[in-house]
C-alpha cells in the first residue's frame, strides 16, 4: 500500500499531513488512534466512531494518554489540528498526522460518523479528575 503523506516543514519529522482517505485507511487497519480535539459540544453533534475526545485546551495536560501512540489529530476544518500538531510537536513521541480538511472534508467524502456522547468522549474528564486529585 502506498501512503500519501506530506511534510509541511522539515523541522518536525514526526508530524505529517494526510488526506482523510489515507487517515481512514490507517484507522481501519488499527494503525492510528483518532484524536478529536474539538469541544464536547462538537463531538456530540458528530464524530468518527471510536475517536478519542481530548479538547485542545487539555492536550498538554493529558498528553500522557496518547503521546506514545501514532495519532491522527482531527478538528472541524483543520485549523486547530494544524496548531495541535505543528504548534505542539513535543506532545507526540511517535508520528502525529494532521488530517487535512478536518471533519468537514471527512463528511464531504461520505465517510462514517456517529452522533451523541460515548465512552471515548467522556474519558478525558475522568483523566482530568484523576490528575487533579
Amino acid at each position: 500500500m502506498q501512503i500519501i503523506e506530506q511534510y509541511s516543514t522539515p523541522f518536525y519529522k514526526n508530524v505529517v499531513d494526510m488526506p482523510p482517505s489515507m487517515v481512514r485507511r490507517l484507522w481501519k487497519r488499527n494503525q492510528l488512534l483518532l484524536l478529536d480535539i474539538r469541544t464536547p459540544e462538537e463531538y456530540v453533534d458528530h464524530h468518527i466512531p471510536g475517536a478519542l475526545l481530548i479538547p485542545m485546551d487539555y492536550l498538554e495536560v493529558l498528553s500522557e494518554y496518547f503521546s506514545d501512540k501514532e495519532v491522527a489529530v482531527i478538528c472541524e476544518h483543520g485549523n486547530r489540528a494544524r496548531v495541535a500538531t505543528y504548534g505542539m510537536p513535543h506532545l507526540y513521541k511517535k508520528r502525529a498526522v494532521y488530517m487535512i480538511g478536518g471533519m468537514a472534508l471527512w463528511m464531504s467524502m461520505g465517510y462514517e460518523i456517529v452522533r451523541g456522547m460515548d465512552e471515548n468522549g467522556l474519558l478525558w474528564e475522568k483523566w482530568l479528575d484523576e490528575k487533579l486529585k
